[in-house]
């Protein structure tokens, strides 16, 4: 693997590559890393694919002014380190913000995108999500692990919790995962509280997989179905999860992503 940086705007983007053959760009969501987000499909897929995975502002060793984010920033970011690597053209998956930014991106630079896949991605932020980020927003500023307690109540699905024999288990974990935030986790949240891409949509020409989470108490599968019926060339599916599907249901999700890019030409 390398570790490689490029300059967008103000920002100093720092990326990862691995693999060889067709380019798949890897967005991750808010609070996350690419390291922390896609290690096991990067495993499954880099003997065949050529990853890119961008750490956009705010997450990982990226710097920028340290100001407000915009969507725009994070397409360019993802974007602009593809075209780094030489990629005339690639697959983009994303998770979260990170599936909110791939439509983006396929909408965006349609002749770029061959396929596309968005996993627990919504249109725009209605009330309901509105209500949930301002709440992220005022936890994390009272209070880190508190914030990361409330995270894992509500990002995990009840089969997650099943592992653990008392509730002291889960909460001895919180520390190392408060540990893992992004520095930047706050302004992604901001960013993620007045999202709207529907203007991006109609332009996507890349065949799209389209992947709500039964379990999801942050982004309700009503909310990706909608992101699906907006994309004229997609498909829709469901994994048995929470909103934390990397790390509550890898194998699935490696497999689904891994079979999905595998039939694409």
């Amino acid at each position: 693997m390398a570790i490689k940086q490029v300059t967008v705007g103000e920002a100093s983007v720092v990326y990862h590559v691995e693999g060889s053959g067709t380019g798949v760009l890897l967005v991750h969501g808010t609070g996350g890393s690419y390291e922390s987000t896609w290690g096991e499909v990067t495993k499954a897929l880099s003997d065949r694919f050529t990853i890119v995975g961008p750490n956009y502002s705010g997450s990982g060793e990226t710097k920028d002014s340290g100001g407000k984010i915009e969507l725009d920033d994070l397409i360019e970011q993802n974007v602009q380190a593809a075209l780094n690597e030489g990629l005339t053209s690639f697959h983009v998956v994303g998770y979260s913000l990170g599936a909110v930014t791939a439509a983006a991106i396929a909408g965006k630079y349609p002749d770029l995108v061959k396929s596309v896949v968005c996993v627990a991605g919504w249109v725009e932020t209605k009330t309901y999500m509105q209500f949930m980020f301002d709440l992220w927003k005022k936890q994390i500023a009272l209070d880190k692990e508190v914030f990361s307690q409330l995270l894992f109540h509500t990002g995990f699905g009840p089969n997650f919790f099943k592992q653990f024999s008392n509730a002291k288990e889960i909460i001895d974990t919180i520390p190392g995962f408060t540990a893992t935030l992004a520095p930047g986790t706050d302004r992604q949240i901001e960013l993620d509280s007045r999202l709207s891409i529907q203007s991006y949509l109609s332009s996507i020409k890349a065949p799209a997989l389209v992947v709500g989470l039964t379990d999801d108490q942050l982004v309700p599968v009503k909310y990706v179905k909608e992101l699906a019926k907006e994309i004229k060339d997609s498909r829709y599916t469901e994994l048995e999860s929470g909103h934390f599907v990397p790390w509550e249901n890898s194998e699935a999700l490696v497999k689904l992503i891994d079979d999905y890019l595998s039939s694409q030409k």
